[in-house]
């Protein structure tokens, strides 16, 4: 048992690559932006029955089973348009995040002045307390733009007054929500999506299902001040809730806040660690098992090709006659990963010739005079030695007794 492990670890060593190493944080970054989307998206039961018919895939391919293993491979572009489908949404939310995470837009924001929640909190219970309504979005890392119909640009400083004026019975706009960007409220009177979850807002009324609706498709949290019950609710991440104090109100926005625009009070290489670390950890451990299931052969084999034989640099006014050999069949070694996306038209022999004399003479073909991809040897070369003929042009009005290179028109005079 020992021994084994020991020569599978000699062997691992020998064989492994820092591409590999490469390859396997890369898989672990995938990973891990899809197990973050897989802990956000509404649409978890999918994502589970997805894994289980990838963990089948993986039996099938492990165990050589080879109906199954056809079927998934028959059936994968109709499952692709199947999952694009499904969650067009989240794939489009998973894009805008990545599109948006180097914005200059999202640094300034991170270094605004902080919000005043204390106001905030203050005005939204207040209205609540005088069963007026109100709707408020704070705006988290993803864009909202496609989300919301109308709203007129404010641009204002939160403050109770405003917030007071805005939500008045009497203003044309306080219907609408107020969307907050940092410290500031960038528009009001903006209408939001109508969320179709009628077991979520059962009981409540059209601003709450409008809360919940942007809460199902962005990151942002939108707080609701009921004008018939008088009561604060909060809704984030397809679920609404109520506040129970303004003490509670205020410690979810602060925690919010936090979480989506933390302070930079921790080392940058601790954040990216410690951050999901739990998460990152599954991530890693799977891309590490998907390499060693898939990617992980270390055993050598062997293939041979047809390969083109090219000839570099004949010298000045000498001619290569047509039975110099065009191709020839070289053998390489490798593992099968260094096959797996090998172009056999990329694999060319080259013969160069600045030092060739006239006359006939054999050329030895080693390796330098192929082209190798990276991690595969030259094991055999068959002809190993090509011969050629290199001769003058005839003279005008002869005849050549030695026919041309192919390609080479003989000279007849006239």
């Amino acid at each position: 048992m020992i021994n084994t492990i020991l020569s599978f670890l000699s062997e691992f060593r020998r064989t492994i690559r820092i591409a590999d190493g490469v390859d396997i944080l890369l898989m672990s970054v995938f990973l891990y932006s899809a197990l973050v989307w897989f802990k956000q998206t509404a649409s978890r039961r999918v994502l589970v029955g997805m894994f289980f018919l990838f963990v089948v895939y993986l039996l099938a391919q492990a165990f050589d089973m080879y109906l199954t293993s056809l079927v998934f491979h028959t059936g994968f572009a109709v499952l692709l348009i199947v999952l694009v489908v499904i969650f067009q949404e989240d794939l489009r939310r998973m894009f805008e995040r990545f599109a948006s995470l180097g914005s200059l837009r999202r640094l300034r924001r991170v270094k605004a002045t902080a919000m005043d929640v204390d106001a905030l909190v203050e005005a939204v219970f207040t209205l609540a307390a005088d069963k007026t309504g109100a709707l408020v979005v704070l705006k988290g890392n993803e864009p909202l733009d496609r989300h919301l119909n109308g709203g007129v640009f404010l641009g204002g400083e939160i403050s109770k007054p405003l917030l007071y004026s805005l939500f008045d019975a009497s203003s044309p706009g306080h219907d609408g929500a107020a969307v907050v960007d940092g410290n500031r409220i960038d528009k009001f009177s903006a209408h939001l999506p109508i969320s179709k979850n009628q077991k979520e807002v059962a009981g409540r009324g059209t601003r709450h299902s409008a809360a919940l609706g942007l809460s199902e498709c962005s990151d942002a949290l939108v707080i609701v001040a009921s004008e018939e019950r008088g009561v604060v609710s909060v809704a984030e991440g397809g679920k609404l809730e109520e506040a129970a104090s303004a003490a509670a109100l205020m410690a979810r926005v602060e925690k919010y806040m936090e979480a989506k625009f933390p302070q930079q009070t921790t080392a940058t290489w601790k954040r990216l660690l410690m951050k999901h670390g739990l998460l990152k950890m599954l991530a890693l451990t799977l891309a590490i098992v998907a390499w060693f299931a898939m990617a992980y052969n270390p055993h050598t084999i062997q293939r041979t090709f047809v390969t083109h034989i090219e000839y570099r640099y004949p010298p000045t006014r000498l001619l290569l006659d047509e039975r110099a050999p065009d191709e020839a069949r070289i053998t390489l070694s490798g593992s099968e990963r260094s096959f797996r996306f090998l172009d056999p038209g990329s694999l060319k022999i080259s013969i160069d010739l600045t030092e060739a004399r006239i006359g006939r003479q054999e050329i030895a073909i080693t390796e330098k005079n192929v082209r190798l991809p990276t991690n595969l040897t030259l094991y055999r070369i068959e002809p190993r030695v090509i011969r050629l003929h290199l001769h003058e042009p005839p003279a005008p009005g002869a005849n050549s007794e030695i026919a041309p290179k192919k390609g080479e028109a003989k000279t007849n005079g006239r």
